[in-house]
Parts: C-alpha cells; sequence; structure tokens
C-alpha cells in the first residue's frame, strides 16, 4: 500500500503537491508600567502608561505559500497574516498584518498588499526586546506598516538584498495646522528604498522612507511630511554571544508648523548562559533639540526555553522622559519603569 500510495502522489500535478503553511504566534504577558513612555512622541502625561496590563503582544495567525506556475520562471507567491487579540481587551478580534499576493521572478519578488516599511525591515533581530513593553518602538519612529503598498525584493546577492516600497495615499488629506492641509493623491505619496547585507555572523542595513503622518507632530496637533533614514549593525560575535546597533534620523515636517529633526539609538545584546538561558540587556534613546523631547531606556531580561517553539520571559525597564518646551505648561519629566512577565509559544 506504500508503494501505491508513493505513485499516486508522484503521478499528481505539481500544483496540487504544494500545500500552504499554516502557523501562528502566541505571546501573552502580564506587565505593570509607572510613568513609561507608551510610544516614542511624549508631548504630555496622557502619553505615559501607569497601569497593570494583561497583554497580546502582537500575536498572529497566518497562511503563506509558494505555487509553480505554467511559465517555468513565475511563481505565485502569497501570505495572509492576521494579528490576534488573544487578550480580548480590543473591539477588533483580527487586524491585518503582512498579507499580499505576488510573483516570484527571476529578478525578485514583486507583490501589492500591506507589509512593513524598508526602514522597519531593516531592524533585523537587533531588537532584543521585540513585541514586549521594552519593544524598541518606544524611541523609535520608524517602526512602520505600510497598507496599499506595491514591493520588490531582490534576489540574494551574495549576501545582499535590495528593497523598494511605493504606496500611494488614496485621496489621503492630511489637516495640519489650519488652515493647512495636503491631499495624498499620488502613486509615491510613500516610497522607500534599502539595502542589507548578511553573511555568516555579520547583519548591516541602510535604509530611507519618505512619507507621512496624519496623527499628531510635535506639541501642535498637526499632520506633516515624514522622513526617515536608518543604520543597523548586528554581529553574533560567538554561537552564544549577540551585540548590535541602530542609529535613526527621523524629520517631521508638520503643516503649518515649524519642523522637527529626531535622533533615535539603540544597543543591544544578548549572551546565551546554556542552550535554554539567554540573559538579554538594551538601551535606548530618542533626542531631539527641535521638540525639546528627550526620551531613554534601559531594560534587562532573560528568556527561558520551556521547549522548541515555547519560551517564557520576563523583563525590568528604565525609562527617563523629558518635554521641556519655552513657553508652555505641559511640561513633562518623570521616571519610569515596567516590569512584563509571558510566554510565547510559534507552531
Amino acid at each position: 500500500m506504500l508503494l501505491a500510495a508513493s505513485v499516486a502522489t508522484a503521478m499528481l500535478p505539481v500544483g496540487a503537491m504544494a500545500a500552504p503553511t499554516f502557523y501562528g504566534k502566541l505571546n501573552l504577558s502580564v506587565d505593570k508600567t509607572s510613568d513609561y513612555p507608551d510610544g516614542a512622541l511624549v508631548f504630555s502625561q496622557d502619553d505615559l502608561s501607569d497601569a497593570w496590563f494583561v497583554s497580546s503582544n502582537s500575536s498572529r495567525l497566518g497562511v503563506k505559500g509558494e505555487e509553480p506556475l505554467y511559465n517555468d520562471s513565475l511563481s505565485v507567491i502569497y501570505q495572509m497574516e492576521v494579528g490576534y487579540d488573544a487578550d480580548g481587551d480590543s473591539s477588533a478580534t483580527f487586524s491585518t498584518r503582512n498579507s499580499f499576493l505576488g510573483l516570484g521572478t527571476q529578478v525578485g519578488k514583486i507583490f501589492a498588499g500591506r507589509y512593513d516599511s524598508v526602514v522597519k525591515l531593516a531592524e533585523g533581530k537587533i531588537d532584543q526586546f521585540n513585541d514586549t513593553v521594552a519593544d524598541m518602538d518606544t524611541v523609535f519612529l520608524g517602526q512602520r506598516r505600510n497598507s496599499n503598498s506595491l514591493n520588490w525584493e531582490s534576489m540574494d546577492l551574495g549576501g545582499i538584498v535590495v528593497r523598494a516600497q511605493v504606496a500611494p495615499g488614496e485621496d489621503d488629506v492630511v489637516v495640519g495646522v489650519a488652515p493647512n492641509s495636503e491631499t495624498k493623491d499620488g502613486l509615491t505619496d510613500t516610497w522607500g528604498l534599502s539595502a542589507t547585507y548578511q553573511q555568516d555572523a555579520l547583519y548591516a542595513a541602510l535604509a530611507y522612507e519618505s512619507s507621512y503622518t496624519d496623527g499628531t507632530v510635535g506639541p501642535a496637533i498637526a499632520g506633516g511630511d515624514l522622513e526617515t533614514l536608518r543604520a543597523s549593525l548586528g554581529l553574533n560575535v560567538s554561537s552564544s554571544v549577540a551585540v548590535g546597533a541602530i542609529v535613526e534620523r527621523s524629520k517631521l515636517d508638520p503643516y503649518g508648523a515649524p519642523e522637527g529633526d529626531l535622533m533615535s539609538y539603540l544597543l543591544s545584546g544578548k549572551f546565551g548562559v546554556s542552550e535554554r538561558v539567554a540573559l538579554k540587556a538594551q538601551a535606548g534613546m530618542l533626542d531631539s533639540s527641535d521638540l525639546d523631547l528627550d526620551v531613554a531606556t534601559l531594560a534587562v531580561g532573560a528568556d527561558y526555553k520551556l521547549g522548541d517553539f515555547t519560551t517564557a520571559y520576563g523583563l525590568v525597564s528604565a525609562s527617563d522622559t523629558d518635554f521641556d518646551p519655552a513657553g508652555t505648561i505641559n511640561d513633562v519629566d518623570e521616571s519610569g519603569m515596567a516590569f512584563s512577565v509571558g510566554m510565547i509559544h510559534k507552531f
């Protein structure tokens, strides 16, 4: 019977053999924050967090695959990934993450959908506290996932991969300080370009994105243009030691308000004590004299592998936030803390 089954399988069309891959990740934690930044832009006491949380840290479900086409040089590539609200505190159980449809070609992958910006992808695996309360997005603005995007990813050229992304604004109206506003109706209202190099123990990336934000930019409630340039460097010193650094420059240009430059920095390290235990540390900083804003964080933590696909973790992160604009009374000068204990399971 095994022989008959093998023969039957071999006679199936090639396309019928390429089954999609179903995958997922659950990341739940118990967090306590005290005057800890909710994000990189802190312009009032309301932008600091002070509470207990049960958090679903980017938990997700997805299906992805690649199928050969009649043309031997082409394949169809696809992915549908949704964020899953495992703790149930959101009005939306599911949210769209990286999802796309496209073609694999001899010059790389070409696809359309919702996808991480080239700047976000340049992060690599340097953020040791990714998808936790101490995530690097506390001090970085470039952590964007763009909707309506068209993407190209080159073949691996000796460790070098080039990426390009454009996204139309689809008639978004970006409202600045009254009466200033701008309608985004072009094909390249958002565009980005990056190059990454990964070979053996070394990872390096350089990425740029020109985009816009329709949220709060600076102390004034105003949308505007946003440019971001990021450089990343990671090094696996040995099988148990990894270090990394990221530097990012962002330029905010709110409509009808003064522009501002921001610099963000990250240093991270990981030390494997054993096959199951790893210690981690990370320092981050955002500095902007134009916005009179400084945010600094320092996090330490540990991972403990419970199984091949299951990890428990704990962390503590200290923060220092200083927002002191001249001529206002909305000053923020707080030292904060965040604690987290959680577990991750992948399937």
